[in-house]
């Protein structure tokens, strides 16, 4: 079967009709687990599904042990609560790892501080473990604020260009002096947007300081989800090179597989069987460019595609499977990062078995818009 290790970040959920496609091409996908697996673990029957198929692999590099319990309360109590949740998250990824000098370790004051006591969470009073509280809050709210947007997101659009000019002229004359409710929805949207571009950067910094607790899985690639996340590491790479990395093609995948998760695995694999040889002449191209030293830029060799069509091959397999009218497109952008793999421009701990996986350079990609047909 089809194999390329990869690396998902900064997402910590990954059982959805969003993420599903990523499978046709990047599986195993390894995911940074906030909570270990255990008792109250809230993962579906879909989800034990595509980790049981080798699919998905969980990577937790900071255990909550005996916390477990107390912290899977305190997410539920944060999950309820009427709180406006991105206040408290912007408060939580803009709060101090320390108070200030003179004062003692936690401040009583401190977010962090207040949920660990409320909730009963066992904890020592120093800098790193406080700041590496505040990192797992941080992603865990995150979880929530993207269900919660997601939900948003598909009421609003629900209401399509048609069906809004149609009200607008069913109203009366509208009167100046009132707000037209769908300015309202879109200023919304707006906010939104904003949000999540400015979420997305503290999201990135705290899924970075916890992966740093362990080594990483042995990975081909990373796969950012956002662009905005992707650009983090992009931007590292320049300040420490003082190069850009080096685009190297898009690949195509489906937008969504919206069906059952049995069903969609199905898909899935049946798909992958069927493109063994494509899989298996993209990833040699891949693994040869991000192997080959020294790496020349501006030479046909050093960029892809070079001198195959696994591509175009790829895309034409996926409209047969996956047609772009049903399923919509996006793409995975992959860049190359010179003499720099990942693991050591971020200061990651050594990976085991490193040797399975060793390259000279790094592969990142980043998923783009969908696009519409």
């Amino acid at each position: 079967m089809n194999s390329f290790d990869t690396l998902l970040f900064p997402e910590t959920a990954i059982f959805n009709e969003k993420r599903y496609p990523l499978l046709v091409f990047f599986a195993p996908l390894h995911f940074l687990q906030v909570v270990e697996s255990g008792p109250g673990s809230v993962l579906t029957s879909e989800a034990e599904l595509f980790l049981q198929r080798g699919l998905c692999q969980a990577h937790t590099p900071a255990p909550l042990g005996k916390n477990r319990g107390p912290f899977l309360r305190l997410l539920q109590g944060i999950g309820k609560q009427k709180m406006n949740l991105v206040d408290q998250f912007n408060r939580l990824a803009t709060t101090p790892s320390s108070s200030p000098a003179g004062n003692e370790p936690h401040d009583k004051q401190s977010l962090v501080y207040y949920l660990l006591r409320r909730y009963g969470v066992k904890f020592t009073t120093t800098e790193a473990e406080q700041r590496l509280w505040q990192d797992r809050m941080i992603l865990a709210i995150a979880e929530i604020l993207d269900n919660r947007e997601e939900a948003l997101r598909e009421r609003l659009f629900s209401l399509s260009e048609d069906e809004i000019t149609t009200f607008r002229s069913l109203q009366e004359e509208p009167d100046p002096t009132e707000e037209d409710p769908f300015n309202e929805l879109a200023r919304i949207m707006k906010r939104l947007e904003i949000s999540h571009l400015e979420g997305t950067v503290k999201r990135f910094e705290a899924w970075l300081r916890i992966l740093r607790n362990q080594p990483v899985p042995p990975v081909q690639a990373w796969l950012s989800s956002t662009r905005e996340a992707a650009t983090q590491i992009l931007d590292t790479y320049k300040a420490v090179s003082g190069v850009e990395a080096v685009p190297l093609f898009k690949l195509a995948l489906p937008a969504q597989i919206a069906a059952s998760g049995e069903y969609v695995l199905e898909r899935i694999e049946a798909f992958q069987q069927a493109t063994i040889p494509i899989h298996h002449g993209i990833v040699a191209d891949l693994q040869r460019i991000a192997g080959t030293i020294p790496y020349v830029r501006d030479v046909h060799e050093s960029l892809l595609p070079y001198g195959t069509d696994w591509a175009e091959q790829w895309e034409g397999a996926l409209d047969d499977s996956f047609p772009a009218d049903h399923n919509g497109r996006q793409d995975a952008t992959f860049y190359l990062l010179p003499d720099q793999p990942l693991d050591r421009l971020l200061s990651l701990p050594k990976t085991a078995n490193a040797a399975r996986t060793k390259s000279a350079h790094g592969l990142l990609a980043f998923l783009g818009p969908a696009q519409t047909s």
